[in-house]
Parts: C-alpha cells; structure tokens; sequence
C-alpha cells in the first residue's frame, strides 16, 4: 500500500485556494444559522433574593430552642414542603405561568418545569469548633428564571413569602409540639402517681398496723403490754392471798350479835361456823368421834332447812360488816385485773401478728413507695422541661430565636440571565469555521486529480522531464479581482453580522446604528 505524500503548507494553502468556495459557503450557511439561534432565542430573567440566616438573639445558656436541627436541613425539608405538586399549580394558576405549555402539558410536567427555573443556593463559611473544620449556613439565595421579568420578580416574591412564612410555622409547629408532648406525658405520669397514691393509700389502711415504720412503735407497745401483764400477774397474786386473808376472817366472824338476856351475848352459829369447826375437828378426831357425828348432823340440818347465812338486815356484827367489804372490794378488783388482763392480751396477740407480718408488708410497701418515688422524679422532671419548652415556644412566637430575614428582596432584573448570546455567537462562529474547513477538506479527499508535479512524481516513482506552469490570462485576472472584492464584502458582512449579534441585546439602537456606520467608514 503506497504511503500518501506528505502535504507542506504550501499544499494547503493551494487547498483553500481551490476549495474557497466550499469552505466559505458551508461557513456562511453555519455562520448565519448561529446568528439566527442568537436571535431567536427568547431571553430568560432571573429575579433573585438573598435570605439571611440570624442566629437566637438571646444566649442559649438562658433559654435552649427546642428546634435543633441543622439550618440547611430545615432549609431543604422547607423546599420539599413547598416544591409539592399542588402547591406549584397554585403558583403557576395565580401568576398565570406557561400559558403556551399549558395546552400541551399536564400539571406534573408544569410543576417540574417551574422546579427547574427555581434555583436554592445556600452560602456556607468554614467554622472552626473544637478542632474540626465544618460548614455553616450563613444564608441562602432563592431565584426563579422566566421569560418575563416583571413575573419573575412576582413569583420571586411569592417564593420569598412562602419560605418565610413557612419557616416560622415549622418552627412554631415543631416548638408547640414539644410542649404539647410534654405536657401530656406529665398528665400521664400524674394520673398515675394519683393511682399509685390511691394504691398505696388502700394499702395502708388494709395493713395499718403492720406498716414498716410502726415496727417501732409495735415493739415498744409489745414490751409495755408484757410489763403491764407482769403487774397485773403480781397484782393478781397479791389480791388472792387478801382474798384468802380475808376468807378465813370471815369464816371464824360471827355476822349476828344475838342479846342473850341479862348476863352475855350469844353468837348464833351459822353453817360456816360449823363448817369451820367440823373441819378443825376433823384434823384432831376421826369421823367416828361423837362430836364429830353431832356436828355433821347439825351440818346436815342446816342443808335439808335450807338455813344459810343470815340476810343482810340480820347482819349486826361490824367486823364481819368489814371483812365482807374488803371481801367484796377484792372480787371487784379482781374481775377489773382479769378485764384489763383479757385486753392487754388480745392487743398483744394483735400487735404480735402486726410485727410478724411487718417484713411481708414491707416488700410491697416498699414496691409501691419505690414506684411512687420515681414517678414523682419523672413528673417533676417531665414539669421543668415542659416550663423550658414552654419558654421555648414564646421564644419561637415572638421570633427570638433562629430566625430567616429577607436580606436582598428580588429585584427586577434589567438584562436576561441566559442565553448567554455572547457566548453562543462565539461558539457557532468557531463552528462554522470548522464547518468550512471541514467541507473543504473532506472535498479535496474525495477529489482524485492530481495537482502538481510533486504528486506525479509521488505517484510515477521519477520526475517530470520537465514542468510547465499555469499561465494567467486576462480572464483569470478580473475572476482573480472579483473574488477578492467577494471575499472582501464576506468579510464585511460577517463583521456586521457579528457586531449586530453582539450589540442586539446589549446596546440601545442608536448606538448600535452608530457603531455599524463607523465600522463601515473605517473599512472603506
């Protein structure tokens, strides 16, 4: 396969020479469809504000917000609230947006066109805290893109509005929602202290002697009652020896003093006289003795008579008298100690059952104490934080706290934000260049004919015996001219060409005029 020759500049400068007309034509048609593009394209107004970020006016050591989140958090959950598919409609039916893309389009697809000409920047700064480099979100900057720039600005404006007026409901909303959470939970947690109250109060009554802290009170009233038993025992005993005491006074005391006449008083015999007698004389004769036989026969004459001892109204002897009060005053007595005796035990029984179900009562005492204790702990906690986000939700409502401020209001804007028509000009003048030169090129590739000698001898291996070069006539020379003068007024076009593009929507028009005429001065 033969290798092509090797093209020098000459070359391709006899190339463009040939192929001018190639180049320039593809150039021109490429040239003048960029300048049209420029032109035609609508221009797009950007109405843009800038929002300050102001942090809690008032120190957070005094009053901590309840919102914590991060602004550029809150700024994007705002934007997702906010850029919904409703929401964006109402916008778009109020300042009457799209009306040429409403016929063609539905809603959604309106809702993501104005999405796209809405543009959120936030402007963050390097903060240095605790060792560690981070971002801050100091601001943000919301625009909105349309091809007129009185409703851009409007929308601008709405954008602006709802952003702020969205960012102190959020956080007013968030603020009254802790503050109801917390004091629900403290209603809970006090309902429950008054049930466990309630609990422990049925408790107490059910158990009132067998409470922890009686036990000391229990065995203090234990150890009283066994000291009173042990006296009243001694009181007991002592009563029935004065009883006993008493008891034979009166068994060997006559009753009745009986006038015996004129010389002596005759005491009269009543069955405990007898009795007495009998048995003393039992302890010094059998029961066979004669006297012994003739009392018991008395004895027993005193039983079948029914005779007992005489009635009061008979009873004359005041010793007797006497010895049957104290006799008396000791049953009286006794019956009183054996009372307080039955008492004194039926409430040490008692006390005794409270002390040994003292330790069973005081587990769940203790169970309903504990529970008490640290419901009230979490109530009183649960009350201090709900007074914190209490003062947290004022802070909030009269915006205290970390607060979004209008900075910058959207301006109208005096020039279109895009298309950059500089930079499209631009673009499609190197284009057409490239176009051109491309044509020409892919031309002369495609064209086989061999142009000069060098060619030839490329081709055939040896030089030409001998060269004879292109002689110009008359002719050739007034083509030579005229494409000179072409290629002349081209280039005045393309210059007034591209200084129309550039100046269209930059200058006013009389400059403009002014500025063509004194290119065309210049060049002629």
């Amino acid at each position: 396969m033969e290798l092509e020759q090797e093209k020098s500049i000459k070359d391709y400068l006899q190339i463009l020479r040939r192929r001018k007309y190639t180049i320039i034509v593809p150039m021109l048609v490429l040239l003048f469809l960029s300048v049209i593009l420029t032109i035609a394209l609508p221009p797009v107004y950007r109405s843009k504000a800038t929002i300050l970020i102001e942090q809690q006016h008032i120190p957070s050591d005094l009053v901590k917000s309840t919102v914590i989140s991060f602004a550029d958090e809150r700024i994007r959950q705002i934007q997702q609230k906010l850029m919904t598919i409703d929401n964006l409609n109402k916008i778009i039916e109020k300042f009457n947006l799209y009306k040429n893309e409403k016929k063609a389009v539905n809603s959604s697809d309106l809702a993501e066109q104005f999405k796209e000409s809405t543009t959120l920047e936030l402007i963050n700064a390097d903060v240095i805290g605790k060792g560690k480099n981070t971002k801050a979100t100091l601001a943000f900057t919301l625009s909105f893109d349309y091809k007129a720039a009185g409703i851009a600005q409007k929308v601008a404006n709405e954008l602006v509005t709802l952003f702020l007026d969205e960012n102190i409901r959020s956080r007013t909303q968030r603020a009254e929602e802790s503050t109801k959470f917390l004091q629900e939970e403290a209603d809970k947690f006090k309902l429950e202290i008054q049930k466990i109250e309630n609990q422990l109060a049925e408790y107490k009554d059910k158990y009132s002697g067998s409470l922890p802290e009686l036990l000391t009170v229990n065995l203090s009233a234990i150890s009283r009652i066994e000291n009173s038993l042990q006296q009243i025992q001694l009181q007991e005993k002592m009563l029935q020896e004065r009883k006993i005491n008493l008891s034979n006074q009166l068994a060997v005391t006559s009753p009745v003093i009986v006038d015996a006449g004129n010389t002596k008083n005759t005491i009269i015999e009543t069955r405990a006289s007898i009795e007495n007698e009998y048995k003393n004389l039992l302890d010094k004769y059998s029961s066979t003795h004669p006297d012994v036989k003739a009392l018991k026969r008395k004895l027993d004459n005193f039983k079948e008579e029914g005779k007992d001892e005489p009635s009061t109204a008979q009873i004359n002897n005041p010793a007797y008298i006497q010895i049957q009060s104290e006799m008396n005053l000791a049953n009286v007595e006794a019956k009183n100690l054996n009372q307080q005796k039955i008492s004194l035990n039926d409430q040490l029984k008692k006390l005794e059952a409270n002390v040994s179900q003292t330790h069973q009562v005081e587990r769940g005492y203790s169970d309903l104490m504990r529970d008490l204790e640290n419901h009230k702990a979490k109530y009183n906690e649960l009350k201090a934080k709900y007074l914190e986000a209490k003062l947290s939700q004022n802070l909030e409502v009269e915006q205290k706290a970390e607060k979004f401020t209008l900075l910058e209001p959207p301006r109208l804007p005096e020039k279109p934000e895009k298309p950059n028509r500089i930079k499209i000009l631009f673009a499609g003048f190197l284009f057409s260049i490239a176009g051109g030169l491309g044509a020409g090129l892919l031309a002369e590739a495609m064209d086989s004919s061999i142009r000069n000698h060098s060619s030839l001898t490329h081709i055939m291996g040896s030089e030409p015996l001998a060269v004879i070069p292109y002689i110009e006539n008359q002719d050739d020379l007034k083509r030579s001219r005229r494409n000179k003068i072409n290629f002349i007024i081209l280039i005045l076009g393309l210059i007034i060409g591209a200084t129309a593009a550039i100046h269209f929507f930059y200058m006013p028009l009389d400059i403009l005029v002014n500025k063509i005429s004194d290119n065309i001065t210049m060049l002629f």
